[in-house]
């Protein structure tokens, strides 16, 4: 798959995010994955850009992260750029994830029944 496609794969991510109700002006913590080429170079290019730059578990590749604010802009400029630069080091971009802000509520916890309702029958 070519870089510049993940441009267009990003549309169905955010989708999700937009159905889940996400601002998408909200910062949130955001991973970009890279593998092959010169990704020493990239690394350091990322990083002049405001990246935390690590590599991946197998040290294959490199995982680029900060907090930024996505949606429908930041598909079509920062990651184009970001897809673009990976081509001028000839590195696989991979794709990216990124924090939900807006987790559905958690059910309520059940209450304990007490010793009395087990031996009676009854519930408090």
């Amino acid at each position: 798959m070519a870089n510049r496609d993940q441009i267009e794969l990003a549309k169905e991510t955010l989708n999700v995010f937009a159905d889940r109700g996400e601002d998408f002006g909200d910062a949130r913590h955001v991973l970009h994955f890279m593998y092959g080429g010169n990704f020493e170079a990239l690394g350091a290019s990322l990083r002049e850009l405001g990246y935390a730059v690590k590599p991946t578990v197998n040290a294959d590749g490199i995982i680029a992260e900060r907090h930024e604010a996505i949606g429908e802009e930041w598909r079509t400029t920062t990651l184009a750029a970001l897809c673009d630069l990976c081509d001028s080091y000839g590195v696989e971009y991979d794709g990216w994830e990124a924090a939900m802000m807006r987790q559905p509520p958690a059910p309520e916890p059940s209450k304990p029944i007490g010793f009395f309702p087990k031996i009676f029958g009854k519930k408090k």
